[in-house]
């Protein structure tokens, strides 16, 4: 009591102050190989990895940790430590590049950045506009999600695999995209088909070749001609444009891959670099379908008839994409 209205020197309290240490909750997490040691206020530890690429192309990647104390501005996420580790190494805002983060216990994973992380990275965009932030499924890493300011991204193709069949592609790689859903390259399948065309309104006997073209073998090419090659073939008008033929066919579930800019006569080169083992046509040929009536042209699958490997197959009826474009134009005249 005697002591009770003794007010403290600025020196005791300052003494005082050293000696106080808050309660914490110490914890171990094993995660990639290594222990992991923190003090969360609520024992849920993020962890968070930012990558920036240097002036002379090389990457660095600065790992950061969350850290709670029990005030009201006293957490620091993951992400922002990972920058601030960054910008300590004296890394500039337009050399981030991307940032991860994960949950070692695995209990809350994808995760993404909170609202003032966000706020951080939208602050950064000016300089590096587009940060890949990465959310993964697992403390294993081994999938993942992208988002680019905010908007998700494809999953990347699966990295072009040597030919077994000659020494070089030529133009071949650079032309080939997958269908969603097919992992192999049509050199990796097991019976390789390969057929073509303009592929204008894709009509039902267009349709009825791919199906049956599909059950020939493993892996079906779908060659498309560009509109270049469609004027210099035919001189006359483009019913449709290439990106929209191109986009309905790779979304055509009998596709496995397609050929953008298809040669209109098929070469030997091609059919060995791609390992085609089959080649398919309709009664209808692609010249007739577009709708020439040209005698005596050079027949675009000469060296495969010759190697014989191509089959023509009974096209469905005898409709074409020039009859199918006049229906259009009648049906639209009042």
């Amino acid at each position: 009591q005697a002591h009770a209205n003794v007010t403290p020197s600025p020196a005791a309290l300052c003494r005082a102050a050293a000696r106080w240490r808050p309660q914490r909750r110490k914890r171990q997490l094993q995660f990639g190989g290594r222990t992991v040691s923190g003090t969360w206020k609520s024992r849920k530890p993020v962890l968070s990895v930012v990558v920036c690429r240097g002036k002379d192309g090389t990457f660095s990647a600065y790992r950061g940790m969350n850290t709670e104390v029990s005030l009201p501005a006293g957490s620091l996420c993951a992400e922002r430590a990972a920058i601030a580790r960054a910008a300590s190494d004296f890394q500039q805002a337009e050399d981030v590049v991307a940032i991860a983060t994960a949950d070692p216990q695995d209990k809350i994973n994808p995760l993404w950045p909170c609202e003032v992380c966000q706020s951080w990275l939208s602050k950064l965009r000016p300089q590096s506009p587009e940060i890949s932030v990465l959310a993964v499924s697992s403390s294993s890493c081994r999938s993942f999600l992208v988002k680019v300011n905010g908007e998700p991204q494809p999953p990347p193709q699966p990295m072009l695999p040597p030919s077994p069949f000659v020494g070089a592609l030529a133009p071949w790689p650079e032309l080939l995209e997958l269908a969603e859903g097919t992992t192999e390259w049509p050199w990796e399948a097991k019976d390789l088909v390969y057929v073509d065309g303009a592929w204008t309104f894709l009509h039902s006997a267009q349709q009825s070749i791919l199906r049956q073209a599909r059950s020939r073998g493993s892996h079906l090419l779908v060659g498309i001609h560009s509109d270049e090659t469609l004027q210099t073939e035919f001189n006359g008008p483009i019913l449709e444009s290439f990106q929209i033929r191109a986009g309905r066919i790779q979304q055509n579930r009998y596709v496995s891959s397609i050929l953008k800019d298809a040669p209109w006569c098929l070469t030997l080169d091609m059919i060995q670099s791609l390992g085609i083992s089959r080649v398919v046509t309709g009664s209808v040929c692609k010249r007739q379908d577009v709708g020439s009536d040209e005698d005596g042209a050079v027949d675009p699958y000469h060296v495969a008839r010759e190697l014989g490997i191509l089959e023509v197959i009974p096209s469905l009826d005898e409709t074409t994409e020039r009859s199918v474009h006049e229906s259009h134009v009648a049906r639209a005249r009042p």
